[in-house]
């Protein structure tokens, strides 16, 4: 287990059970039952020069900031409808700082019916960034146990190009020049594998359709890395998920970008992060009526393994398994 797991189970001890939480800590987001019915909650924080890199556009760090609280939401199968925001910067960096953090965030969760509704502003010696997101969950909310032996595996997208994409930001920031080009990859791959790290695309009407439809057994952001919260949901479920490395959505940029640095894709697709897409399971019935709606709406999934008895994740492939469930982001690895 991560040492960010281990505080987060410490943290979850302190939370009072009961009352109207019928979902508390551990999961993408908590879930309250109130009289107009239940209502899903999330918050996340970036933190300059731990989640961003210095500098970064401040109106793109409000895109991102409403990303990943909205793709807590989607792994919860929930409708997103109000948020808040809590922007602590520099004052050096004037008014129009916080107020371009706020319009990308304001526009990137208007595009899935969320509004601002409150927040907070503070000093800080570098940029702090934290949202608060509530919405209603669409059925029965989604969450990381329920995936029994036997059930399909499936990830939305194309996970390690967000990764990759911090690696290709880092390169060009090391350039001083915006404007840089790497003769490895074509203006299309550079500019996907960047978008795939700075404005990452929450799947909100995935996780809709997910919790609509019942298709979903179990389900899960992946933020960390596909290895680390494939062993999350498997230690929630009770399961061991193995994922088939010849299976996995590899894109042609991320290709690219792995062969000019003489890297193993896979490796960017297992243990990258930051990458918000959905990994989720299916009872083997659902899983052809499932490919056949998202096909007709096209949204991009793909069946990558199957849950068996056991514990923890694996990656199988020509040489046999490997363990992957400790593969990712962890922001307290060093911390001992």
């Amino acid at each position: 287990m991560k040492p960010e797991d281990r505080l987060v189970e410490r943290l979850a001890a302190l939370a009072l059970p009961g009352g109207p939480v019928t979902i508390g800590p551990g999961d993408d987001a908590a879930v309250v039952a109130r009289e107009a019915g239940l209502l899903a909650a999330t918050t996340d924080m970036l933190v300059e020069g731990v989640d961003f890199l210095p500098d970064e556009d401040p109106e793109r760090l409000g895109r991102r900031a409403a990303a990943v609280n909205l793709s807590d939401l989607a792994a919860m199968g929930a409708e997103p409808e109000f948020f808040l925001l809590a922007v602590g910067f520099p004052a050096e960096r004037g008014e129009d700082f916080p107020l371009s953090i706020a319009r990308g965030a304001c526009d990137r969760a208007a595009e899935f019916g969320a509004r601002l509704v409150g927040g907070d502003l503070s000093s800080a010696p570098q940029v702090v960034i934290t949202a608060a997101f509530w919405g209603r969950p669409a059925g029965r909310p989604l969450t990381r146990t329920g995936a029994c032996a036997g059930d399909v595996v499936y990830v939305s997208g194309h996970p390690g190009e967000a990764a990759a994409g911090l690696r290709l930001a880092q390169k060009i920031a090391a350039f001083h020049s915006p404007a840089a080009r790497f003769a490895e990859l074509s203006s299309d791959h550079q500019r996907r594998l960047l978008a795939a790290f700075h404005d990452p695309s929450p799947r909100v009407v995935l996780g809709l359709l997910l919790a609509r439809e019942a298709f979903a057994t179990a389900a899960i952001d992946v933020s960390d890395g596909l290895g680390v919260d494939a062993g999350r949901l498997a230690r929630a479920s009770g399961v061991r998920l193995v994922l088939d490395r010849e299976r996995l959505p590899v894109s042609s940029a991320l290709l690219a970008f792995a062969g000019a640095e003489e890297l193993d894709p896979v490796d960017f697709v297992v243990g990258g992060g930051d990458d918000y897409e959905l990994l989720f399971t299916v009872r083997p019935d659902d899983a052809e009526r499932l490919d056949e709606r998202a096909s007709a709406s096209k949204l991009a999934i793909r069946r990558i393994g199957r849950a068996v008895p056991g514990a923890g994740a694996g990656l199988s492939g020509p040489r046999g398994e490997r363990e992957i469930a400790e593969l990712g982001h962890d922001h307290f690895e060093a911390v001992r």
